[in-house]
């Protein structure tokens, strides 16, 4: 007997599915355990007997199917499943129905990826107690989410975004945005570049960033929304990511040329720890505080990126894995190498740091200090529940 109820592997399963239609079966891992959810998959692929939540009501019936091959491998509903669907959520199973009439999903390998892509971001989202269910958030058109007057972090899919404005997105086209998340005084735009390097080509990501500063507004006034975030397999895609932004040197190919601010968020546990820092109110004030106190930065010179002046060094966080912050001071310790420099990251970021870094890792004029990630989650969000 599987019970589906609010917390089970399967009620999480039925929910997901329920918002992005097909989930990467490689991508398993984003939902905890490898080896146990896999072997709850292999189950639920079975006809099995479900006891619905109110307890009152058992079926009998097969619950997911799974097709494909290697990294198109994917997990759906089986449409046997969707009668218990409705009678568990009916506002999810309309929302599947609108979205996924017919319970007809392409076989290309586009169509297939750009759902993967979406999959991905909405675990990722559920495991940082982000709010992503569409039937669970306030609507775009509420005017707390817009002006960001929200007391926790939620995400709005692509969909979302299109159904919006949908004359406008019809124009962006090519662009990779995957949502945008909403967060206390703040908007990212969300992009899942999965394990390829992210690439900044023609226009469609710009239009994309007018647009979403268009629907997010503060004090009645069209605010720039200048932060993304960047979902990605490991940090070798922060690393080929960073590579590819170094050897192009057109400022529209650059990945700095859209948003000021790109976070890198890996897709593991330590990604979801980093996502829940940056989504939290006031975090970068906060996060200042933590590791430099009191301390600001010098004015002096102009265009030298650091956070604090301490001990006659400037210090610079890369605790928020910002990817555009990074090249900027790599160009600074170009541009002014007689200075002191100290970099505080996490022991995870240090190999691609030291890969994008170079010759400047290992300067005399440059010293690492290493934080760690877990007492700083611990710190901001408490153990673990």
């Amino acid at each position: 007997m599987i019970f589906i109820r609010e917390g089970t592997r399967a009620h999480r399963l039925l929910m997901l599915l329920a918002c992005v239609g097909e989930y990467p079966m490689q991508a398993v891992c984003l939902l905890g355990n490898d080896r146990v959810w896999k072997r709850r998959i292999r189950q639920l692929q079975k006809v099995e007997d479900f006891c619905l939540p109110d307890g009152a009501e058992r079926v009998r019936l097969q619950m997911l199917t799974v097709s494909g091959k290697g990294k198109s491998k994917t997990i759906r509903l089986h449409k046997s499943a969707l009668p218990m669907l409705r009678k568990t959520a009916p506002e999810a199973f309309r929302y599947y129905t609108e979205h996924f009439p017919d319970h007809h999903f392409s076989g290309a390998a586009t169509h297939v990826s750009r759902n993967h892509r979406i999959a991905e971001v909405v675990a990722m989202c559920m495991a940082a107690k982000i709010g992503v269910l569409p039937w669970s958030v306030r609507g775009l058109h509420d005017p707390r989410v817009r002006y960001q007057n929200v007391d926790r972090a939620c995400c709005y899919l692509s969909g979302a975004l299109k159904e919006f404005y949908a004359d406008e997105m019809a124009k962006t086209g090519f662009t990779r945005i995957a949502g945008a998340i909403v967060y206390p005084q703040g908007v990212y735009a969300v992009y899942n570049t999965r394990d390829q390097p992210m690439l900044w080509r023609g226009r469609g990501e710009e239009k994309a960033q007018i647009l979403l500063s268009s629907i997010f507004r503060t004090g009645g006034f069209r605010t720039e929304v200048d932060s993304a975030i960047l979902v990605g397999r490991d940090f070798r895609t922060a690393a080929a990511t960073l590579e590819d932004a170094f050897a192009r040197r057109h400022l529209k190919e650059r990945l700095d040329r859209v948003y000021r601010h790109l976070h890198f968020i890996p897709q593991n546990e330590f990604g979801v720890k980093l996502l829940q820092i940056i989504t939290m109110e006031d975090w970068d004030a906060k996060l200042r505080e933590a590791i430099f106190g009191d301390e600001r930065a010098n004015p002096l010179p102009r265009g030298l990126e650091h956070d604090a002046y301490m001990d006659a060094a400037y210090h610079f966080s890369h605790l928020d894995g910002d990817l555009c912050r990074l090249i900027r001071f790599r160009r600074s310790m170009r541009n002014w190498p007689e200075e002191q420099y100290v970099l505080v990251c996490y022991s995870e970021q240090m190999p691609y740091l030291k890969e994008y870094l170079g010759d400047l890792w290992d300067g005399a004029n440059l010293r690492v200090q290493r934080i760690d990630l877990d007492a700083l989650h611990t710190h901001f969000c408490g153990t673990k529940e």
